[in-house]
């Protein structure tokens, strides 16, 4: 390491940007497998490991995860995944059964986070900076990459051999590679998702509701609280969405009375979309995650596809740094995009089935019945049970 004044230049072999769960899964192989990374995020530690994200770990990652020896530190434990897929007055259970039979196991993404922090930071000794700003990327062609940046001790200059994306959708990873390499590829829904975080707890199986009035999901985030997600309009705002119309629409969408009016902590909107972007890498830079590509939240696959990006990826590096085999590295967008085209078209089925079931004045009612017809095929029709719980497990 050497200091020039208030400038740090030093050397590691990966950088990895971005702290969420794709970028501390990655950091942590890496540094099972004794390579040098250093991760710098934006946030601090404490909004880390608070923030509320969705998802659970599906059975493919839980698998990743037990091949390299951390299911035991990192996963919250096993726990049957079940849908309470609701139509109208109609309540359906649906069961994701493993390949052998077995309930599939999952853990959430937050408790993925805080083990994850509390492994590579506490256990591992690894190298994790926060509250970093002004980041920049360099990765000029037949040059080491770098990045800079800037904290509370000064500026400094990280020279590496890998830059690794993960800082999602609006991060700098992805804008720093030139607009005439990338090919963006995206499709709207035209409606958003409301998501409220509650203090009030699922009480039975998480919810995925259809009604005539609109979707409506209830799952859980925590032993005490849970996220409610309900469609709305892309113009939508705060303002249109009092505590009271909240809950007011929760009880019409579900036909439940009985729900009880709680505390409201958050409320923001997700425009439902689909995007991927075509190469995720440029020269020495690898793009993982959401900083890639984006699925609708109808799906719960935005954290097991940036999973299987890291798990890929992870492998791809130690070819190259260990074997001086790169060939794996050099192929990481081939390799990864057939599997994303793939779940990107469960979600847009999945998406268009929950919501086009519900309110026809969306689409129609011909759509309404064909996608109620899609969904009365998961409880009649074993093929499609079978394939829904292998995109469900992440196995498909």
């Amino acid at each position: 390491m050497k200091t020039d004044q208030n400038n740090t230049i030093e050397e590691t072999t990966i950088a990895i940007i971005g702290a969420g769960v794709s970028g501390l899964t990655l950091a942590t192989f890496l540094r099972k497998s004794g390579v040098a990374c250093v991760v710098v995020e934006r946030r601090d530690r404490a909004y880390t490991e608070t923030r509320q994200r969705a998802g659970v770990v599906d059975a493919r990652a839980v698998k990743m995860f037990e091949h390299w020896g951390l299911a035991e530190k990192l996963l919250s434990g096993p726990v049957a995944q079940t849908i309470d897929y609701r139509l109208n007055d109609s309540s359906h259970i649906f069961e994701i059964v493993g390949e052998d039979g077995s309930p599939a196991r999952f853990c959430t993404q937050q408790m993925l986070i805080v083990n994850l922090l509390k492994e590579l930071i506490d256990v591992m000794a690894g190298d994790v900076r926060f509250d970093v700003t002004d980041v920049i990327i360099q990765n000029e062609e037949n040059q080491r990459p770098q990045i800079t940046y800037s904290n509370a001790s000064g500026s400094h200059e990280l020279i590496c051999d890998y830059i690794i994306g993960c800082d999602g959708d609006r991060g700098v990873s992805r804008s720093s590679i030139p607009d005439s390499i990338l090919t963006k590829y995206s499709h709207e829904f035209g409606y958003a998702w409301l998501a409220a975080l509650v203090e009030a707890p699922v009480t039975g199986h998480p919810i995925m509701g259809i009604s005539d009035h609109g979707c409506v999901a209830q799952l859980p985030r925590g032993p005490h609280r849970s996220r409610y997600y309900l469609q709305c309009e892309l113009s939508d705002g705060s303002e249109d969405w009092s505590d009271e119309r909240l809950w007011n629409e929760i009880r019409l969408r579900l036909n439940d009375e009985t729900i009880k009016n709680a505390m409201v902590h958050d409320k923001f909107f997700v425009p439902l979309r689909c995007v991927v972007y075509s190469p995720m890498q440029y020269r020495n830079l690898f793009l993982a995650g959401d900083a890639a590509h984006l699925v609708p939240p109808a799906s719960a696959k935005g954290m097991n596809l940036a999973l299987y990006d890291i798990d890929i990826l992870a492998q791809a590096l130690l070819s190259a740094l260990q074997n001086q085999d790169t060939a794996a590295l050099e192929n990481y967008s081939d390799t990864i995009l057939p599997h994303i085209w793939n779940y990107q078209d469960f979600s847009v089925w999945m998406t268009d089935m929950m919501h086009d079931a519900g309110d026809p004045t969306q689409h129609g009612t011909f759509r309404q019945m064909t996608a109620r017809a899609r969904l009365d095929n998961l409880f009649h029709s074993p093929t499609a049970a079978r394939l829904h719980s292998e995109y469900q497990r992440g196995t498909n």
